[in-house]
């Protein structure tokens, strides 16, 4: 099983929100993945390399890289996508991850995160805690500093890229969330060859993260039931 985590975030990340839907008695291989889509794609590549892989499932960014991959290699593991940002060049998602970048350049993640937890409307928002805990597991500012500002001007899966998939993928959207839109996971199923389409709510995740494995297992199924 191939996890892939998205930009300033971990595997354990990847876990906990997808764990309904991974296989409990698969092996997982989960490298860190601190470049663009491109480059992690790669690594993904040599991480699997000689091993069966009964699933790969990635967040954000680790879904980008794992487009690529399917993409390139022509490789029909299942796969779930969850929560992608954007499709082809990077634009204004990408810009707020470069804003994110700048702040963390100018202030140094402990103050960041202070300021983070401190403001009001990001109180109990889940989406916060887990960057927490994503940005908790790089060794330095440096570190987090480089995937972020390597996100920030990565190019994602274009169309044609996700037309040429020849893998079954459970496509998970966030609602409401501007840093991962809807709209985006909509266009995705709408391209790849066979998919299936889940929305979770923005807020749901909160006092569920299993959530999103949930949804991403009832997609897989329904891709299953199609065969």
């Amino acid at each position: 099983m191939l996890l892939a985590h998205g930009a300033g975030s971990s595997p354990e990340v990847v876990r906990r929100l997808l764990a309904p839907c991974l296989p409990h008695a698969a092996e997982i291989v989960a490298p860190p993945l601190r470049g663009g889509a491109d480059a992690s794609a790669q690594v993904l590549a040599d991480a699997a390399a000689g091993r069966e892989v009964v699933l790969a499932a990635g967040v954000s960014m680790g879904a980008h890289a794992l487009v690529l991959l399917a993409a390139r290699s022509g490789a029909r593991w299942p796969l779930v996508l969850a929560m992608p940002a954007w499709t082809g060049a990077p634009g204004e998602v990408a810009a707020m991850t470069a804003v994110a970048a700048q702040d963390l350049a100018r202030e140094g993640r402990t103050r960041v995160l202070d300021r983070l937890a401190a403001d009001p409307s990001a109180r109990d928002d889940w989406i916060r805690d887990e960057l927490v805990a994503g940005w908790s597991t790089y060794a330095d500012d440096a570190e987090l500093l480089a995937a972020l500002r390597a996100a920030a001007v990565s190019t994602a899966p274009t169309l044609d890229e996700l037309r040429t998939v020849r893998s079954p993928a459970a496509v998970v959207a966030l609602a409401d969330d501007p840093l991962h839109p809807a709209a985006v996971a909509e266009d995705w199923a709408r391209t790849l060859p066979r998919a299936a389409l889940r929305t979770v709510g923005r807020h749901d995740p909160r006092d569920d993260r299993a959530v999103l494995g949930r949804a991403a297992a009832d997609a897989l199924a329904e891709l299953s039931g199609s065969r």
